[in-house]
């Protein structure tokens, strides 16, 4: 095989409309409600010079405490704020972010519709602990991120913000999630964007992945797990009806073993 057909294979193996199969992010995976929860990382943290961030795209440092230091993009939100990456919105924090943007004719809407519902089922923690976090794919502006979130019913919702940065700013952050695709030109294709919402709990360094357009309440449940076992939410619409116990299948009666039905006859 040539090398260039081998380049070809690998750049289509990490698209990033695969992105369960290239989640950057090195936590162990499990299945969770069709969503991909992350436990906290077996990799043993280093103390690096917190300036010395390796020169690529995405790069974060383990710090001795086993949390993450990201680059401190500063970023504005829909309100006009400006804020900082690292020290602002990522340390200690537990939230849920995803990548869109304000004129999106895509999934962009369907995404914040399903969020909108997960959050009216954790509306109780939203601000408090829980944050949700909406990066601009766009560069846009104050005006129109807060024309998006009002359009939709969720401006000045506890714990729900929009940001917007430079190009370089929000591409290293998407990439520090996990959302990245080595061919440039899929990468920066907006019309491709990720359709994912990334868990954290920054503290824990605990982290998870879910399709924003997915169940409502395995969303809700999966945000839950950011939690520490022992401080969980006990959120009554969130339950897993899997975990109810076994209902009887109308007109339906198990076959016994022939064993059974041998001895039962006798």
């Amino acid at each position: 095989m040539s090398p260039q057909h081998t380049m070809a294979i690998e750049s289509k193996q990490v698209s990033r409309r695969s992105s369960f199969a290239s989640l950057l992010m090195p936590a162990a995976g499990l299945l969770l409600a069709g969503c991909a929860g992350g436990v906290k990382s077996a990799l043993k943290p280093t103390a690096p010079d917190d300036a010395n961030f390796p020169p690529k795209r995405g790069a974060f440092l383990m710090r001795s405490d086993g949390t993450r230091q990201f680059r401190n993009h500063t970023l504005v939100d829909q309100d006009g704020r400006t804020v900082r990456f690292q020290d602002d919105l990522m340390e200690g924090q537990i939230f849920g972010a995803t990548f869109q943007y304000a004129n999106c004719r895509g999934i962009c809407a369907n995404m914040t519709e399903q969020m909108k519902k997960s959050y009216e089922l954790m509306r109780t923690v939203m601000g408090n602990p829980v944050q949700y976090y909406m990066f601009s794919l766009a560069e846009d502006s104050p005006a129109d991120m807060k024309a998006y979130m009002q359009a939709r019913g969720i401006y000045g919702l506890p714990g729900w913000r929009f940001f917007s940065g430079s190009n370089e700013a929000i591409t290293d952050i998407r990439w520090a999630f996990g959302f990245g695709d080595r061919n440039e030109e899929l990468d920066q294709n907006l019309e491709g964007h990720t359709g994912m919402i990334r868990f954290g709990n920054h503290r824990l360094d605990k982290w998870a992945a879910c399709p924003a357009q997915g169940s409502p309440e395995a969303t809700a449940r999966l945000m839950v797990r950011m939690f520490p076992s022992t401080e969980r939410p006990d959120l009554p619409g969130i339950k897993s009806k899997i975990a109810d116990p076994v209902h009887p299948m109308k007109n339906w009666t198990p076959a016994l073993p022939a064993r059974m039905e041998l001895a039962s006859n006798r």
